[in-house]
């Protein structure tokens, strides 16, 4: 493999501040136009002549240009620079919601279950909007966002929840295709309809997102084994225990939620992300807890996230400073490459 070219200087309008992640597909970087910063992403250097690897990154920008949505992380622009192509999104401060999960671990602490709730009924109102997004001839895109997991959902300092990278999306006229055999997304976090490889529709995202919202719950992994093998199995036909046997105190209302979330045969599923929104937004307000007050989930995400990263904000907060240049993190803020 040929050596890592130097880090650009300029991207598009973004003159280039530093690297802050890299992973097995992309590099991203933090930008700067004026005051406006953003997180600019694009292809690793040398997959730069890979068609597929192209493809991938054009559908990934096509689908995150038409999304506008306040969970949905927002995209400035896209395009291509001396054959360079990128994607400048916002750039979000905080931390993804695998990283809070790790951290809780390591603490030996659990998720308030209005905070669960409520994470995870905002991460529905944004694939509800993604769900029914349209092209330019204003017809149905038919996204399924394919990957959602806490790696891909990211919580901000200011309260925030932001579902991100669209990089596996389906979508109708994808550039890229995918292979006969091969099945898209994180192995924990697949619904068994990828599993089976059968045609998909966007319940697949509410399965996911039911399995995400039952680890948050119970601090546990649903269906990660020790082998790929047995963690695909489990998704297929593995045990999904009622969280009330786990938790005590769990409420028997966020409790059946989860279980219509997780329904394997997706007829008994629910039938959109809005309804699921819906069901989680109403056991929030029956339990008192989005009336605005002190103990509304919103306002709560940021003392989580101090009290779990210390420093973390003021960290990410100097990266506005003109001067600053940030080392590069082990992961990126806002992305994973």
């Amino acid at each position: 493999m040929p050596p890592a070219p130097a880090r650009p200087r300029r991207i598009g309008r973004f003159d280039i501040v530093a690297k802050i992640a890299h992973g097995g597909f992309s590099t991203v970087y933090l930008g700067r136009a004026g005051e406006q910063l953003a997180a600019i992403k694009i292809v690793r250097h040398d997959l730069a002549r890979d068609k597929n690897a192209i493809d991938m990154f054009l559908d990934e920008a096509r689908v995150a240009s038409r999304l506008d949505h306040p969970q949905v992380i927002h995209t400035f622009e896209f395009g291509s620079d001396n054959d360079q192509h990128y994607i400048a999104t916002e750039l979000l401060l905080g931390e993804t919601l695998g990283s809070v999960w790790d951290a809780c671990v390591a603490k030996k602490r659990s998720l308030r279950f209005d905070i669960a709730a409520w994470i995870a009924a905002r991460v529905a109102d944004g694939l509800a909007h993604a769900h029914e997004i349209l092209d330019e001839h204003k017809k149905p895109l038919g996204l399924i966002h394919r990957d959602v997991n806490p790696s891909n959902i990211f919580l901000t300092f200011d309260g925030g929840v932001k579902l991100f990278d669209f990089g596996l999306a389906k979508v109708e006229g994808r550039r890229a295709k995918t292979s006969a055999g091969i099945v898209k997304g994180k192995l924990p976090y697949l619904s068994p309809e990828q599993v089976f490889q059968f045609p998909l529709d966007q319940r697949a995202d509410i399965f996911t997102l039911g399995t995400t919202l039952w680890e948050m719950t119970t601090m546990r992994r649903l269906f990660a084994r020790t082998s790929d093998v047995e963690t695909v199995n489990a998704v297929r036909v593995g045990p999904i225990p009622d969280p009330r046997t786990i938790v005590a105190g769990y409420p028997d209302e966020l409790a059946l939620v989860v279980k219509k979330a997780l329904e394997r045969n997706r007829d008994n599923r629910y039938p959109s992300a809005g309804a699921f929104a819906a069901d989680l937004d109403a056991f929030l307000v029956r339990t008192g807890q989005t009336d605005g007050g002190q103990t509304d989930p919103s306002q709560l995400i940021p003392h989580l996230l101090d009290e779990l990263f210390p420093g973390e904000r003021a960290r990410q907060t100097g990266w506005h400073r003109p001067s600053m240049v940030p080392p590069a993190p082990p992961s990126a803020p806002n992305s994973r490459p």
